[in-house]
């Protein structure tokens, strides 16, 4: 009885553990690689089109967020630039 017990403890145990992973799109990572050359080569206006892209294929809230920031910095650098 001992037995059955444990064994049903923990198979709900292994049950309540699981854990989701949800990898970013390759799309996503290789246009912000891109944004981030073109930023960092000064080709803002090629830059910002990167990072759409990238934004368009985000899977995850934090990537989404942060980029939405760095596109928002690109944004204020671009107007500054005109």
């Amino acid at each position: 009885m001992k037995k059955i017990l444990l064994v049903c403890c923990f198979l709900l145990c292994a049950c309540s553990t699981s854990y989701s992973y949800v990898e970013e799109s390759p799309f996503t990572i290789s246009n912000w690689q891109l944004a981030v050359e073109n930023r960092n080569a000064e080709r803002y206006e090629l830059a910002y089109q990167y990072y759409s892209n990238a934004l368009s294929s985000a899977r995850t809230q934090p990537v989404i967020l942060r980029l939405k920031s760095e596109m928002e910095a690109l944004e204020r650098t671009i107007q500054a630039m005109r």
